[in-house]
């Protein structure tokens, strides 16, 4: 593999500009590819934490895994000590169990905390729940996952008796050692409550051993209610999304893009990217300000103001490539100092409207078209920040008639709601742009 060379000042201004990108999938650039032999990775797991009353020592970085990952790569985090991974049963069709399993084959399966989810729609029975689990073992090619983990959607929802006694008979036969409930927010408008809503409700319900839910420094207030009370019952507490910071094209090459494709650019629109430009512009200037040598430092900060908070187990990262093993790994053990601390509270201030919260859900009310602002920009997320642009793309696709080509046209009300100051209904149009197959 060839070594990376330092970034001219050119690229690193319009990287830093237009949002920051993530590491190692952007600045090193160089995709793993299956089959290809991992390279001893530049940094090891430093620091393993107990995940609450489950008693497992996990590492703080682990690998979480939305879509498929090489698995060589996997193998590369294995191997650098990582031993947390967060999957589900509908990542990538199955796809990214398949990939876990293949890494993990001949490794001691004890050392291993693997969590999986699955979709409790259409299931009758604890039979129905079994003979899904069941599915999902046979792709991880494993006798049992430590935490199967529950998506409910309303705090109603956590107390799902199928679920719960699905869980206790799994227990009974080996094949499910803890319970845990997972939480971003309702998908579609009003169809769910907020993510600290559901997850408080899983801490009051007392039966759930471990939790995953939405916490970085651009977003602390909803999270931090979850990690307080969860932390009082001992539960394991695993976070995502935890780098807000993506990054956002070239304002002007996106309007050419539109123009392309036959989209006439309306004056409304092109107010809304000229604030957009004027974000990016704060963003550069940000930058300078500080001296920063590489983008990637804001991010590598924003890792570590999480890890910072010893009420956090492990963090769940996206791993596309033999570079992030290195870079992400790097934080484990780290901890966050004055300057950083200082350099996350300018971003903040400089380029906070540039991420729209994840799980936030204020301005969705507000749509007279029902878009689901917050699932619409968190697959744009995974687009720009995580280099997922196909899973992305196809999550964007099912998503039917409910998607962002009514913002074109209407008076961003999504925008007027929102106390951040996010130009929501410009992100909208810009990620319909990038993310719409048609």
């Amino acid at each position: 593999m060839s070594h990376r060379k330092g970034i001219g000042r050119r690229d690193f201004i319009r990287a830093s500009a237009l949002g920051l990108a993530g590491v190692g999938t952007t600045l090193a650039g160089t995709k793993a590819l299956t089959g290809q032999a991992a390279p001893s990775p530049s940094a090891k797991i430093q620091s393993y934490r107990t995940l609450g009353r489950t008693g497992f020592r996990v590492s703080d970085i682990g690998v979480g895994t939305s879509q498929t990952f090489p698995v060589e790569v996997i193998k590369a985090a294995l191997d650098a000590g990582v031993n947390s991974f967060d999957t589900g049963e509908g990542y990538g069709r199955g796809a990214a169990e398949r990939s876990i399993g293949e890494a993990i084959k001949g490794r001691d399966r004890k050392s291993l905390f693997i969590t999986t989810k699955l979709r409790m729609d259409g299931l009758t029975g604890t039979a129905d729940v079994a003979a899904k689990l069941d599915q999902c073992l046979e792709r991880l090619q494993t006798d049992y996952v430590d935490c199967l983990m529950l998506g409910p959607q309303t705090a109603a929802a956590v107390k799902d008796e199928l679920y719960h006694k699905a869980i206790e008979e799994l227990k009974a036969k080996g094949k499910v050692r803890f319970s845990g409930a997972a939480s971003h927010g309702p998908r579609m408008p009003g169809q769910g409550d907020s993510m600290d809503a559901v997850l408080l409700a899983a801490v009051e319900d007392g039966r759930f051993d471990v939790l995953l839910l939405v916490y970085n420094f651009l977003q602390k207030e909803p999270g931090e209610k979850v990690l307080e009370a969860a932390s009082q019952k001992n539960i394991g507490l695993t976070i995502m999304k935890s780098n807000p910071l993506g990054r956002y094209y070239d304002m002007k090459n996106r309007v050419e893009q539109l123009k392309k494709d036959g989209q006439p650019i309306d004056e409304r629109l092109q107010r809304s990217l000229e604030q957009m430009e004027e974000t990016a512009k704060r963003g550069e200037e940000f930058a300078l300000k500080n001296g920063l040598k590489t983008p990637a430092e804001v991010k590598l900060a924003a890792l570590k103001f999480v890890l910072a908070d010893p009420r956090v187990h492990t963090l769940n990262l996206a791993f596309n490539t033999f570079e992030d093993v290195g870079n992400l790994l790097a934080v484990s053990g780290q901890t966050l100092t004055g300057k950083e601390s200082r350099l996350l509270a300018s971003y903040a201030q400089a380029c906070g409207a540039l991420y729209c919260r994840h799980a936030c859900g204020l301005c969705e009310s507000e749509c007279p078209s029902g878009v689901p602002v917050n699932t619409i920009l968190r697959y744009n997320h995974y687009f720009e920040a995580q280099g997922s642009e196909k899973f992305a793309m196809s999550k964007y696709a099912a998503l039917g008639t409910a998607k962002a080509d009514a913002c074109r046209t209407c008076g961003g009300a999504c925008e007027r709601a929102c106390p951040y100051g996010v130009p929501a209904r410009t992100l909208l149009c810009l990620a319909h742009s990038q993310l719409n197959l048609g």
